[in-house]
């Protein structure tokens, strides 16, 4: 096991790393090993290659993988292990899935003898967790949404002789914990050792995805997501927003269905849009989604403050020309979701984290895939003046200024939480070609 694991490190034709996998495989040798840059340049399936070779020569079972939820963790690391890919795509963890089992009760990964435990850190009790543990090998998946706490006190675990770190991270403002360790690194402190991806070191993604990706990304995203780059949050974010390109006459679709989300406020506006969402099915094209409508009251402005069950009343004389799906508001107003749900409306707990929301946003809206009917006015107006907040930023924390943003929310809750069953139209020619070559084989190929 252990020769397969080193031949295959240094025989890329028996198992494909790219060039800056493979070099992280072969340097990372410090306590500390950092894997940071762009979205899709590789670096969690060579992090995890080189992870699994520390796990087999690890001493004991004092192994750890980390992530920011107990779901993230095994969506991008445990099942890239323990599942093969799409045909096609290059496997350097096939040397290890044989020796792989998981077990989901536990949350435990097996491999060979060794026990892998694992622990997601956006949870109270995560730091009790960690906090009495020794790490022979810890491997660490999306570290720059850990809190502080966690990093210093992952770091303070790493105290044995043989102790390893092996991380993972998209880069955030460059005074972030993590980004010290790597400066560190680069100052010459041997503890660290530290590696850049950009997209381009991943050989196996192709230049429309290339594109596709420059096209959906903006501002901050771009710079930090595609680029790569540690770098500040700063002045508008949706900076992109160009009234003749997504601000909209009519809808542009007939819609398959309508969400809703809800911005709960009392002293500040209440705000909630409708938007329309067409799948594509029918066209065979990508799903598009629109706010059509808006509603907006302001007490402020008005002068007068509405009780729940008065919004909640408005909100069903509203919506009820339209099959409205789903709802989705703030998990925090509680007792207003009880009001909806009495009137027969199903409400959904949003996503609320807000980096993830906007940068969800930005994507759709780039892409053609999010457009806004004229009507919405106050939506417009707010998207227009979306700010980052310069203090937050200076301090680390990527946060919107909290200044006439309700519809805003509004619409992030609805766009971060919603899933959609989207029509993939390069994957339909795909399908259709390989059953075509498939009918075509079958009846003789080239010997008909």
């Amino acid at each position: 096991m252990a020769n397969k694991t080193v031949t295959a490190a240094q025989d890329p034709s028996m198992n494909p790393l790219s060039d800056k996998q493979l070099e992280f495989v072969l340097n990372s040798t410090a306590t500390v090993n950092l894997a940071h840059g762009s979205v899709r340049c590789g670096k969690t399936v060579g992090t995890l290659y080189r992870f699994m070779q520390a796990a087999y020569l690890c001493p004991d079972s004092q192994i750890w993988m980390i992530g920011h939820t107990s779901s993230t963790i095994f969506d991008n690391a445990i099942r890239l292990i323990i599942e093969p890919p799409a045909p096609g795509l290059p496997d350097p963890l096939a040397i290890f899935r044989p020796f792989c089992t998981w077990s989901k009760g536990d949350r435990e990964l097996r491999f060979n003898d060794k026990v892998i435990s694992t622990v997601g850190v956006n949870n109270s009790g995560a730091l009790g967790v960690i906090q009495g543990k020794t790490f022979s090998l810890c491997y660490c998946d999306e570290m720059t949404l850990y809190p502080d706490t966690i990093l210093d006190m992952i770091n303070t675990r790493l105290s044995l002789p043989h102790s390893m770190l092996i991380g993972t991270m998209n880069p955030m403002a460059p005074s972030h914990k993590v980004k010290k360790w790597i400066d560190a690194g680069l100052e010459g402190d041997k503890r660290y050792y530290s590696l850049h991806f950009t997209l381009d070191d991943n050989p196996y993604v192709s230049e429309v995805y290339k594109e596709g990706i420059r096209k959906s990304l903006s501002g901050v995203f771009y710079k930090r997501n595609y680029l790569g780059l540690w770098c500040l949050a700063e002045g508008a974010i949706f900076d992109f927003f160009d009234k003749s390109i997504h601000v909209v006459p009519r809808p542009p679709r007939a819609a398959n269905y309508w969400i809703v989300g809800i911005d709960y406020g009392t002293s500040n506006a209440f705000a909630a849009v409708l938007i329309g969402v067409n799948l594509g099915i029918e066209a065979q094209m990508d799903a598009v989604m629109w706010v059509e409508d808006e509603y907006y009251w302001d007490s402020k402005k008005t002068q007068l403050q509405k009780l729940n069950h008065e919004y909640a009343d408005d909100l069903k004389k509203w919506l009820e020309p339209y099959g409205v799906k789903n709802t989705y508001m703030d998990p925090s107003a509680e007792a207003f979701r009880l009001e909806l749900q009495r009137r027969g409306m199903h409400i959904t707990p949003a996503n609320n984290e807000v980096s993830d929301g906007i940068q969800i946003m930005t994507s759709i809206m780039k892409k053609g895939d999010l457009c806004v009917h004229a009507r919405c006015k106050n939506l417009i107006r707010e998207i227009e003046g979306y700010v980052w907040d310069e203090n937050k930023v200076e301090k680390g924390d990527d946060a919107p200024l909290k200044r006439d943003d309700h519809a805003v929310d509004a619409l992030r809750y609805a766009v971060a939480t919603h899933k959609i069953n989207r029509f993939d139209l390069d994957e339909y020619n795909q399908r259709r070609n390989m059953s075509m070559q498939q009918q075509w084989w079958e009846r003789g190929g080239p010997h008909r």
